[in-house]
């Protein structure tokens, strides 16, 4: 024989509680909290965060159309050759710059051994005056340089130094063909 059991509400109530207790204490804790949700508001915003420092080649260093056998081939300082690099940063703020390159510049073909020995110097200008004239070498073992705006501009936040790379390539007699180097600027900024 079944038993069937009956019971009140008030006792299905107690029951269902007593097993879910957590389940009820989350449900209340969200309810409390809609009302809280639906009066919030928000508010966009927008930042246009520009780098501190910014480099671009302004010109890239051109020995031109050269011959096998040739011997030395200079660009000098102040060449309209010259490789220009730019660097703009803040007003005041210290870089210290170091540039290094290949001492040789290499075959496209892996498998062509020979290489053209490369000489590279450089020199730099600041108050954002790109001009040759005015420049100071730039050492080995890297410079320190504060950034200085014209004196008819001293509000400015912004200012820029040039870097001009210029030197010598040996070209002996070597096989034709396409030889790369590289040339790394390091910029570094406080």
């Amino acid at each position: 024989m079944k038993k069937v059991y009956f019971s009140t509400f008030s006792d299905i109530r107690s029951n269902y509680f007593q097993a879910y207790p957590i389940f009820f204490l989350l449900a209340s804790l969200l309810l409390s909290l809609l009302p809280i949700i639906a009066q919030s508001q928000s508010l966009n915003i927008q930042i246009d965060v520009e780098p501190e420092v910014e480099t671009t080649v302004e010109r890239s260093l051109d020995f031109g159309q050269v011959i096998t056998g040739m011997g030395l081939q200079t660009i000098p300082p102040g060449s309209p050759n010259m490789g220009v690099f730019q660097i703009r940063a803040l007003r005041t703020q210290r870089l210290i710059i170091q540039m290094e390159s290949d001492r040789e510049l290499q075959h496209e073909n892996p498998d062509i051994l020979d290489t053209i020995p490369i000489e590279l110097q450089a020199a730099y200008t600041n108050f954002e005056m790109e001009d040759f004239e005015l420049s100071t070498p730039l050492n080995d073992i890297g410079q320190s340089i504060v950034l200085e705006s014209q004196s008819n501009n001293p509000d400015s936040a912004w200012s820029s130094i040039y870097i001009y790379v210029f030197g010598n390539v040996d070209i002996g007699n070597v096989p034709e063909g396409v030889y790369t180097g590289e040339v790394v600027l390091t910029v570094i900024y406080e």
